[in-house]
């Protein structure tokens, strides 16, 4: 589809970058904290389900900023199960995903941010634990589009200011809302990010 314009027109699981959302979420909602440590073997067992760890042999044990850098799915497991998929996907809608960014183009995704009542309605049968660690991670049934993660990405490194995508230099900055959460979690956010690349 040469003429799709996949910035705002696909919407794809988000995968690792949606850590971040995932992060903030704990750190917001949930007695987490930066220094809260789980170790991570290589997997994760939830009931008769194993779900691994992109890191076969594991990361040992992390607190989140290392968690973060290093991208430890168990760790994420870990804070999707805590979370719950209520609590999180009502953060993330809160954040930008799952609805369209409001450019001024045509035919906007709005990606999807799953939660029990969405499954329930499309395929008739009950959420899962395990969907709501894979969640945690990006995948399963979240999508979201290129633009969305974008924002989200710009509130974490501009104060937390979620604004309108806009095509035009000369049109002045309309806020649409703020990131929930403290600023010293967003900046604890930030300088993860940091960490990760250096």
């Amino acid at each position: 589809h040469p003429l799709q314009n996949r910035v705002i027109q696909s919407a794809y699981p988000p995968g690792s970058v949606f850590k971040l959302a995932v992060a903030g979420c704990a750190l917001a909602r949930s007695d987490i904290t930066p220094s809260t440590s789980f170790y991570c073997p290589g997997r994760y067992r939830l009931g008769n389900g194993v779900f691994r760890c992109w890191r076969r042999q594991g990361h040992g044990k992390l607190q989140m900023r290392e968690a973060i850098a290093r991208s430890c799915d168990v760790y994420f497991y870990n804070l999707g199960e805590q979370l719950g998929i209520s609590t999180l996907s009502q953060f993330c809608t809160e954040i930008g995903f799952g609805r369209p960014t409001g450019i001024r183009l045509p035919n906007e995704k709005s990606g999807l941010i799953p939660d029990k009542e969405w499954k329930l309605r499309r395929f008739g049968q009950p959420w899962q634990g395990g969907e709501t660690v894979i969640t945690a991670i990006g995948q399963g049934y979240t999508t979201s589009t290129p633009l969305q993660i974008a924002r989200f990405i710009s509130a974490l490194i501009n104060g937390g200011h979620l604004l309108q995508p806009q095509l035009e230099r000369d049109i002045s900055p309309q806020e649409q809302g703020r990131l929930p959460m403290a600023d010293k979690n967003r900046e604890f956010l930030r300088q993860a990010m940091i960490h990760t690349v250096e």
